[in-house]
């Protein structure tokens, strides 16, 4: 049937207004149009402007014109980076819920969180890490976003990072906060774990940075928690000296007076633990453990119910007869030896313990001294040196360095006040000190680290006249003012084990019989170890565990 042209009329006039209905609800030109109004147009710009500005309500509509929520400027940086860099926290997670992702960089290297880091906005961080951001990116200089947090000073930020921070991670955002010495920052790092004797690569401590930049507060903080004043860099100056060198007198004279560096709850649990190692080192008395799975925490067996508990431990005949010889032979000590057993350590199928939790479990167990010490276990999943890690180290503030060894004659230099070398033999008093020297030996060692080259490593060994403790003291050691060692323990020993250089200590396990140790060197980030059959070196750090 034809339609008359009326009827054609109000056809027409029925279905424009339909067609023009359907055109103006086109989603995407409506999010253009309210872009618009808004004062914004529908470019990447624009969005990125308005997650600056917190303008949270504009985004659905960026994104319903047709942006990606993760489109990016000329400089890589996205929505998400940019609200995190503003602190815009409520756009931050409404950005995040529109599935921007987290771990994004821009041309810098630098994520939200680095972004949010820098500038010291805490909660936004949190949200971040909340959603899966890596806080262990580095951006192309180097940066991390606790490490540019601690040098900027936003301790909210750096409490919250270095809560989860690797010990290297720790020890980098100390040295870096030192150079802006906000006493607050280096105060928590320290609280988490931070090695106050890490080292630049220059060989300067935290002390040595914040003296140089005569950050006073930095300065008192550090000595307050146990930082060694008398510590050299590679160019042999301390602390002092260099605080003297770059005009700060005042700050000079700080480290000079120890009776006003005050104290701190740290720097107390620090000395505790000090003096605990120091007596372990002088009694000198050998310790026999083992390490078993199932156990009651602390029962402690001496005599021949212990030599029983040591061969029952084992599961083959050739242990058995192995730790056997071990038990005679501390046995037959003059120093006084038990065996105890311990908690079980977990599963190798359980995740266990981490280090740190190991290191924080172990602040309640006894000091004794690794030298002489045997440790057995009775599976090879619990295997004594493997199982360690560093506890801690210390260096034992001696305000005395040694500058020449010829023959049987030392010059030693007083780091505590500006003097010239003495000229010191064995027996002699070192003056103005309780230090007498008890041992001059010239030595030279071929050094890894200068491809071959001979290092001379002679050594003064002295002994304080008060407390009866002995040092030693190595020549051309660089940045070794002071003696060292270390504390290591392990999630299933009872107890912390202090150890020096050249200890020798022996363990006993089902596939390896019975081995010797000894201790090669004490370092900040480590204890070097030697097995003296194989000659496999290992190095046991905070994490663990470290092959050479």
């Amino acid at each position: 049937m034809k339609l008359t042209i009326p009827s054609k009329i109000i056809l027409l006039s029925l279905t424009f207004p339909l067609l023009v209905l359907v055109g103006c609800s086109d989603p995407q030109k409506q999010a253009v149009k309210s872009l618009e109004k808004m004062g914004y147009e529908a470019t990447t710009r624009d969005l990125i402007v308005a997650a600056g500005a917190g303008d949270f309500e504009s985004l659905v509509f960026f994104q319903d014109a047709g942006l990606e929520i993760d489109s990016t400027d000329q400089n890589g940086n996205t929505a998400l980076i940019k609200a995190s860099s503003a602190g815009q926290l409520a756009t931050v997670e409404r950005i995040l819920g529109m599935g921007a992702d987290p771990r994004h960089v821009n041309v810098a290297g630098r994520d939200a969180l680095l972004a949010a880091s820098a500038m010291g906005y805490d909660e936004v961080a949190r949200m971040l890490m909340s959603r899966g951001a890596d806080a262990e990116l580095k951006d192309k200089e180097g940066w991390s976003a606790l490490s540019i947090a601690a040098y900027n000073g936003h301790s909210d930020v750096v409490s919250l990072l270095s809560a989860q921070a690797t010990p290297n991670a720790l020890d980098d955002a100390l040295l870096v906060a030192s150079f802006s010495g906000d006493a607050e920052v280096i105060d928590t790092l320290l609280g988490q774990g931070a090695n106050i004797n890490a080292r630049s690569p220059e060989g300067k401590t935290s002390l040595m940075i914040s003296a140089d930049g005569g950050k006073d507060e930095a300065v008192r903080t550090l000595l307050q928690n146990r930082a060694n004043p008398y510590a050299k860099d590679n160019q042999g100056k301390t602390a002092a000296n260099l605080a003297e060198l770059a005009g700060h007198t005042a700050v000079r004279d700080l480290i000079l007076s120890p009776d006003r560096w005050g104290t701190s709850a740290t720097g107390m649990e620090i000395a505790e633990e000090m003096t605990e190692a120091r007596e372990a080192l002088m009694e000198e008395a050998s310790v026999e453990e083992t390490l078993m799975e199932e156990a009651n925490v602390g029962e402690t067996v001496t005599g021949d119910a212990s030599q029983q508990l040591v061969e029952a431990s084992l599961d083959t005949e050739e242990s058995v007869e192995a730790s056997a010889n071990a038990s005679a032979s501390a046995n037959e000590a003059s120093t006084p030896t038990t065996v105890a057993k311990v908690a079980p350590q977990k599963k190798s199928s359980d995740t266990g313990p981490s280090a740190s939790e190991i290191r924080k479990n172990a602040k309640s167990k006894p000091v004794v001294a690794l030298n002489g010490s045997t440790i057995h276990s009775t599976s090879p999943a619990i295997a004594p040196v493997k199982s360690m890690v560093l506890a801690s180290y210390h260096e034992e503030p001696l305000p005395i360095a040694v500058e020449n060894v010829n023959g049987n004659r030392a010059e030693i230099r007083r780091l505590d006040q500006e003097t010239e070398s003495f000229e010191v033999a064995p027996g002699s008093l070192i003056p103005g000190t309780p230090y007498e020297v008890k041992e001059v030996t010239k030595k030279f060692v071929s050094s890894k680290e200068g491809k071959g080259r001979m290092v001379d490593v002679s050594r003064v060994k002295v002994e304080n006249r008060e407390n009866g403790a002995t040092h030693l003291l190595v020549q051309d050691v660089s940045g070794q003012a002071s003696d060292t060692y270390a504390i290591l323990t392990s999630a299933n020993s009872q107890y912390r084990y202090v150890v020096k250089r050249g200890d020798v200590f022996r363990t006993s396990q089902p596939d390896q019989g019975v081995r010797d140790y000894q201790v090669l060197d004490i370092r900040a980030e480590g204890v070097v170890v030697k097995d003296l059959a194989t000659e496999d070196v290992v190095t046991i750090a905070r994490d663990g565990v470290v092959a050479q």
